[in-house]
């Protein structure tokens, strides 16, 4: 596969190819060092990558490392075929995916320092190059089926109010782009929920900066969703699809489109986790996110108040990188790499698959698909009503021994009362998507318990009255439905040995024996806490 960008006559350094003379770019978040040595140093490279995933720990080397940095092209079809151009291409955590999905990807980044990096990461893949320059170093020609513009568009008018700046860099964009291609832009929203509750702007580290304009200038410029669309029709696309991205395009949990909301308006709140984190910024908030989003999707504005924007825009025909049916699209990738999981929602039902095939172990997730339902989280019908616990409580024990328990088989494990919904049709099962092998319908029923007590002690929950620790609640919770109060012990024991396999990902060594014992001293140490004021 060749670009016209390849056919140049260029000088190579570090494993990247050098444009032009100096960009002029030199910013760094001063991980590079450390990033690049551990990428030098690490035996998997690859865009799911637990060596690299566990290795960062402050907020630089996570947006470096961290595997959820590229969920939010996950989300989206991308073209195996397809010859891609990556623009700010960072230290390469973008590049690592698409380069392992499509046939050719040219990365293009202005900091060499970044660039090595970059280079590192992909070292592997013969269909990437790696490039130190900026757009204006590559030929102005179409050449490209898709260019991906990843938390860049901010930072190309250095914070500048005029629009027409942002504008002439989409057009150049454009103008690179095969009949057909698309551009797949990601930006965070400048009215976004998190911004609106009080956050600090990520780039200035200001309270309602974005909302109030920037009114003392930023090093960078976000925007809000219609100005967003309209910077791309003065550049020329003529289709644009805009979806939603929370907490953030950064690491994403969950994109969202517009149809979610008049289709499945309760997973339009549920969905998203609340607060979003603050990268690289502390600051307490004034309103609570998650009501102010509750509030701003029963007034129907959703779409205009999303953390951030992911954006494909093309000229003629609309993209087939989001079909027209698909909803949402929402992952867990804070676990073990093999048990990583991608959900999409359709009209009518939630398709899940693991991103790692599964073998016949005793920890597995599971591929399956389910229908959406309409009704209301068990738990929070407790936490609404604490009266109606025991009737609840009694209620899933009917669901888990009344044969439903026993049809799943090791997919029972999941059958918790955090993963029911109370329907007009009675309770029905959600995300059932851990499978454990070789477990009664005792533990299941425990396990329950004792998760549930945690879920309402974190919430606050009084409807116990004088039962004040985690403990004790979970203890009264398994009185109601026939248990010894002994069984806490049994049922933290068995969770922290699951939860360290999640974290883990094997069912072996010593590092499995090592998490587990850090697990069950946390655990005994969650059980003597009070429940929260």
């Amino acid at each position: 596969m060749t670009t016209p960008l390849r056919e140049l006559d260029l000088v190579a350094a570090d494993g990247c190819l050098l444009l032009g003379e100096d960009s002029g770019v030199t910013y760094l978040d001063g991980a590079e060092q450390l990033v690049g040595a551990l990428v030098d140093e690490a035996s998997d490279l690859g865009s799911l990558s637990d060596e690299l995933h566990y290795a960062a720990t402050t907020w630089p080397e996570r947006y470096h490392l961290e595997r959820g940095r590229a969920n939010v092209l996950r989300a989206l079809d991308l073209p195996a075929g397809a010859t891609v151009l990556e623009i700010g291409a960072g230290c390469g955590a973008i590049s690592r995916y698409v380069g392992e999905r499509v046939a050719a990807l040219d990365a293009v980044e202005p900091v060499a320092a970044r660039a090595r990096v970059a280079a590192s990461r992909t070292r592997d893949l013969p269909g990437v190059r790696v490039f130190v320059g900026t757009l204006d170093d590559v030929p102005d020609a179409p050449a490209y089926d898709l260019v991906l513009v990843i938390g860049v568009l901010e930072y190309v008018g250095g914070g500048t109010a005029d629009e027409q700046v942002y504008a002439d860099f989409l057009a150049s964009v454009r103008r690179r782009l095969n009949p057909g291609g698309s551009l797949v832009l990601a930006i965070e929203n400048q009215l976004g929920v998190k911004y609106l509750a009080g956050a600090p702007e990520d780039h200035s580290g200001r309270p309602w900066d974005g909302p109030e304009g920037y009114p003392n200038g930023a090093p960078a410029r976000t925007f809000a969703r219609r100005p967003l669309e309209a910077l791309l029709g003065r550049a020329g696309f003529t289709s644009t699809r805009t979806l939603g991205c929370f907490p953030d395009y950064k690491i994403t949990r969950v994109v969202l489109g517009d149809d979610l909301a008049a289709r499945h308006p309760r997973l339009l709140t549920e969905l998203p986790r609340f607060p979003s984190p603050d990268w690289g910024f502390d600051g307490s908030r004034p309103a609570d996110e998650a009501k102010l989003w509750r509030e701003l999707t029963a007034a129907g504005l959703s779409g205009e108040m999303w953390n951030s924007f992911l954006v494909v825009a093309g000229v003629g025909e609309p993209d087939a990188l989001w079909p027209d049916d698909r909803l949402a699209v929402y992952f867990n990738t804070d676990r073990a790499a093999r048990w990583c999981t991608r959900a999409e929602v359709l009209a009518d039902r939630i398709r899940r698959s693991p991103l790692v095939e599964q073998g016949g172990d005793v920890v597995s997730v599971r591929a399956y698909e389910e229908p959406v339902h309409d009704g209301v989280p068990l738990l929070e019908v407790v936490a609404r009503e604490p009266w109606r616990a025991e009737e609840m409580l009694l209620a899933w024990r009917d669901v888990l021994h009344s044969g439903h328990g026993a049809e799943l088989g090791p997919a029972a494990w999941d059958l918790v009362p955090h993963n029911l919904l109370v329907t007009a049709d009675g309770l029905r099962a959600i995300d059932l998507e851990w499978q454990v092998a070789d477990l009664t319908l005792t533990q299941v029923e425990q396990r329950g318990l004792l998760l549930t007590a945690d879920h309402l002690a974190r919430a606050g929950w009084r409807g116990a009255g004088e039962r004040t620790t985690v403990r004790d609640l979970a203890g009264w919770f398994g009185v109601l439905l026939g248990h010894s109060p002994s069984y806490v012990e049994q049922a933290a024991e068995l969770e922290a040995c699951f939860q360290a396999t999640r974290v883990v990902g094997s069912s072996t060594g010593a590092g499995l024996r090592r998490e587990q014992d850090y697990l069950r001293a946390a655990w005994r140490t969650r059980l003597d806490e009070p429940v929260a004021g």
